[in-house]
Formats: structure tokens, sequence, C-alpha cells
């Protein structure tokens, strides 16, 4: 056996695509994350330690949005004979977690500039008055 290994860094190279379903406990769909690499000019397959961190964390601030926008219950199946039971697929998340996501995602898009979307209403109760109708 020769001294001179063919080892190549290719085995541990993580493609962006990778990094982002890291990035959270969801199930990521392939369409989501291609939507947000478009988005983001981002070829697909990428090296995810080729990008620049502004462009990683912006990735992954629209992945926060996309998973707090999906529904709260996902569907699963479901079977059961007698005592055994198997159940797959199906998940749940709560608003709490969705605000998170959300206010995770805000976070770094005020970073870079990106506008954040925040509620910008305030109300305030005045009290009613009553009109008296004139005939």
């Amino acid at each position: 056996m020769s001294g001179n290994s063919q080892h190549t860094e290719q085995a541990n190279v993580a493609t962006v695509e990778e990094y982002l379903r890291g990035c959270v406990g969801f199930e990521v769909s392939d369409n989501a994350i291609a939507a947000i690499l478009i988005d983001r000019d981002v070829k697909p397959g990428t090296d995810v330690t080729t990008l620049d961190k502004r462009t990683k964390d912006l990735c992954k601030a629209d992945l926060y949005m996309w998973c707090a926008s999906t529904p709260s219950v996902t569907g699963s199946v479901e079977d059961s004979d007698g005592e055994w039971k198997h159940k797959e697929g199906g998940t749940q998340s709560s608003a709490y977690d969705k605000r998170n996501l959300r206010q995770m995602a805000n976070e770094i898009y005020k970073k870079y500039g990106e506008n954040a979307v925040q509620s910008s209403i305030k109300m305030n109760c005045m009290g009613m008055k009553l009109w008296r109708r004139k005939y």
C-alpha cells in the first residue's frame, strides 16, 4: 500500500441545502429550499463554506419565515392492531414556535438592513361618542 492516500475534502463538504435543513427541526421540501436559493441568487449544491456570512444568515432567515408560514399540523398515518400501534409522519408546531421563528428571522433581516416584517399598528382606546340623529 502506498503512502499517498487519495483522501479528498469533498466527503466532508456540506451543501447549502444540507446546511439549511440542519438549521431547523422541520421537514423542509426541496421546492422550498430551491425557492430560497433562487431568491438569494445561490446555486443549488454550493459548498456552504464558500458563502459569506450575510448570504448564509439571510437564507436561514428566509427558511425561518417559510417554517413559520407552514401549517401548524401536517398529516400523519397511524396503524393499530390490538395493543400494537405505529405512527409515521406528522408534525405540530405551536403559535409560540412560529412567533419565535418570525422573531429570529426579523432580527437577521434587521441586522442586514432588509425590511423586517413587523406590525406597526397601534390601537388607542379613546372612548366612544354617540351622535344624535337629526331629522
